[in-house]
């Protein structure tokens, strides 16, 4: 039986095929914008778009800055941006949300 010829060099992927999605910050760190969609998720009882614009929100501002004004622990707020870990007590949230809004 014959041995199959193989490709000495490996193909390279196209650089096009996948585009890494870059969300625009100016508008995470809008805090009357992100206060008005996290409101209007609030009212519509979508937790999963509350969630997300909490999150990208969290990961568009510096966290030493946040903990300080908040007076939540730095670890606290990296927990908050595991989305596997998203459970907040009410108070965390009434902290973030009172500077978010502010």
């Amino acid at each position: 039986m014959a041995k199959a010829k193989t490709l000495k060099k490996p193909k390279s992927s196209s650089p096009n095929t996948l585009k890494k999605f870059n969300p625009n910050e100016r508008l995470l760190l809008n805090k009357k914008l992100v206060a008005e969609v996290l409101v209007d998720a609030l009212i519509q009882n979508d937790i999963e778009t509350f969630r997300d614009v909490l999150i990208s929100h969290l990961r568009a501002l510096p966290k030493t800055e946040l903990a300080k004004k908040t007076g939540l622990g730095r670890r606290t707020l990296y927990d908050l941006m595991e989305n596997e870990k998203f459970d907040p007590r009410l108070s965390t949230l009434s902290a973030l949300l009172s500077k978010i809004a502010a």
